[in-house]
């Protein structure tokens, strides 16, 4: 070896090292920029990172704690609440806090978990997810809201004379706090009485509220109770309000309507139609029209969409002249063991399909039910058709 090479190969060496020991200076001071930049500490830097749904399939299997519902079993009482946010009181979504959003809904015995996405306002602590609920009977002819006389009771505020619920939560899985808010939340409850009575039958709406007071609902989940079994109802989650998407084209005016599907287990009947009738309005205004008792029962009991009414037609051509119906959603219903028995009228002095007064003459009439399926396929039901005489003058 050249002894002359030797120190140009010590020194290209040495500028190596420099250059190694330079760069990982840059690596440990951009480091220590990283640390003084993030004010957070590690676990604080972990705790956000963690937000995420809950798994719903977890919860439900978690154990439960025993809830006291003795807030709602006795209101006079001196009771711990949960503490509900200002607000409307039949809508305690609409207050200043955080909400949560049904999405699923599942039913099993007394049993009911409910999931979706959880919002709080910036700056609420976020202590844990411990759900209350309040259950109540629902309105008989608007599925989706409290019957009357419940609905300070389903907000939460039940004052000391207030009902006492047919349904309270005994039983809820509490998730403790583990870092951020859950970007999705579940509560999974154990439904039961004040007296420790099997759950009654009927049509119920449920609204969800935070034990803290930190989120409530801002909508109502529907659930039925059959055979003392509570289970989720059609438009739970597809139609909070109660409507559900249905399809009436052949029930307009001037459609030939026919049955469609095969009832999807409902059944109708007709009593006492109306077969004459004056053609003109009665002296004091009266408006005329075909009237008759139409029921309709299903082959189980339960909440289901439901429309029923009365067409009349022109018989020479088939179609409606009178009691068409063009409505794009329908009413979630609860059909008890006896089903559910309307007097229902097609107008034949106003709301037809001419603008006026029918004419003199014969006309048919038939009464109809509409029921939309757990797939979202319309039914309907078309009774034997009758005939009606329209006579001449007002009656008198």
């Amino acid at each position: 070896m050249d002894s002359d090479t030797m120190p140009r190969r010590a020194a290209g060496g040495t500028r190596s090292l420099r250059a190694a020991l330079g760069a990982l200076a840059l690596v440990l001071s951009l480091g220590a920029c990283d640390l003084l930049d993030d004010p957070r500490s590690p676990e604080e830097s972990e705790t956000t990172a963690a937000a995420s749904p809950m798994d719903p399939a977890e919860v439900a299997e978690s154990a439960g704690t025993a809830a006291d519902p003795a807030w709602l079993c006795d209101p006079g009482g001196d009771h711990d609440a949960p503490a509900v946010p200002d607000g409307d009181a039949s809508d305690p979504g609409s207050a200043t806090v955080g909400t949560l959003t049904p999405q699923s809904v599942t039913a099993d015995g007394s049993e009911v978990t409910i999931s979706g996405p959880l919002s709080l306002p910036d700056g609420t602590e976020y202590t844990g997810f411990v759900p209350e609920a309040v259950v109540v009977p629902a309105d008989p002819l608007q599925r989706g809201a409290p019957a009357a006389g419940w609905a300070e009771v389903l907000a939460g505020r039940p004052a000391a004379d207030s009902p006492t619920p047919p349904i309270v939560v005994r039983e809820r899985v509490e998730v403790p706090a583990d870092g951020s808010a859950p970007t999705a939340a579940t509560a999974h409850l154990t439904l039961g009485t004040c007296d420790d009575s099997p759950l009654p039958d009927g049509a119920y709406v449920l609204r969800l509220l935070a034990a803290d007071g930190t989120w409530a609902a801002d909508g109502n989940v529907l659930l039925d109770v059959v055979g003392g079994t509570a289970r989720a109802v059609p438009g739970a989650v597809t139609a909070p309000d109660g409507e559900v998407p249905v399809d009436l084209s052949g029930l307009t005016c001037r459609a030939a309507p026919a049955a469609v599907g095969d009832g999807d287990g409902l059944a109708l009947a007709v009593e006492d139609p109306v077969t004459t009738l004056p053609a003109q309005p009665g002296e004091d205004g009266t408006a005329r029209g075909v009237s008759a008792a139409v029921t309709v029962t299903a082959a189980e009991p339960g909440s289901r969409t439901l429309l029923q009414g009365i067409v009349l037609l022109e018989p020479s051509t088939g179609t409606i002249v009178a009691g068409a119906r063009n409505a794009d959603r329908l009413p979630l219903q609860w059909i008890g063991p006896e089903g559910v028995t309307r007097t229902e009228t097609a107008w034949t002095t106003t709301e037809t399909c001419t603008r006026g007064a029918l004419g003199v003459g014969e006309l048919q009439a038939r009464a109809f039910a509409v029921t939309v399926d757990a797939d979202g396929a319309t039914h309907v039901l078309l009774s034997d058709p009758w005939t009606v005489t329209v006579t001449e003058g007002d009656g008198s």
